[in-house]
């Protein structure tokens, strides 16, 4: 009788394990789609953008050194700096535009290999782990498009490169906070899970 009784429960309990790992496929193959596409653009942005870095501070700021013209109150080597700090700053918002995306994808791999493991697949731990991933990766990109831009920033004035990591500074803490969080949510629902098991086999 009992057995017959444990049968649904059974069925019931495969048929969701089954949902659980159709909709962790589905999610991984768009992610991993996502990844390969924006993973190529990223890249490509930042060689461009480590491009236009070099050639700046190898050629153009050199030759504009020792130019003495002023046009419009400000020296040649000023004016350069600027237009190529403008020409990263367009490159390094597309990187941004695109992290965004790749963060997802990324988030979306994560939930589903660890999911795999835990046999639970969500969106709160997509959420998670794309909180993680963002406020890693948008420090490092930061912190990285700074080191490009600070020379720049400082023929321009010298004062900018010190408030501008001053402001990187904060930021990226509250940044980093917010990633460890988030990995400490989905620690936390782990430890939790694993609690709960132990205490049923207590029980038994």
């Amino acid at each position: 009788m009992s057995i017959k009784k444990d049968e649904p429960k059974r069925e019931e309990h495969g048929l969701e394990e089954r949902k659980i790992e159709a909709y962790g496929s589905k999610m991984y193959q768009e992610s991993a789609k996502a990844v390969r596409e924006v993973g190529t653009r990223v890249a490509l942005s930042i060689g461009a953008a480590i491009l236009i870095w070099l050639f700046g501070t190898l050629v153009f700021i050199p030759i504009a050194d020792g130019m003495q013209q002023i046009f419009f109150g400000y020296p040649v080597n000023a004016i350069i700096s600027t237009i190529i700090v403008a020409a990263m700053a367009i490159i390094v918002f597309t990187v941004f535009v695109d992290v965004r995306r790749l963060t997802s994808g990324l988030s979306g791999i994560l939930a589903y290999q660890f999911g795999k493991i835990s046999g639970d697949v969500d969106i709160e731990s997509i959420k998670h782990y794309r909180t993680a991933l963002d406020g890693v990766l948008y420090v490092v990109i930061v912190v990285l498009s700074y080191l490009l831009f600070a020379n720049y920033l400082a023929q321009i004035h010298a004062a900018i490169p010190a408030i501008l990591l001053i402001l990187i500074v904060v930021w990226s803490i509250f940044a980093l906070w917010r990633s460890a969080r988030a990995i400490a949510a989905e620690i936390g629902k782990y430890t939790k899970k694993v609690a709960n098991e132990i205490e049923k086999l207590s029980e038994v």
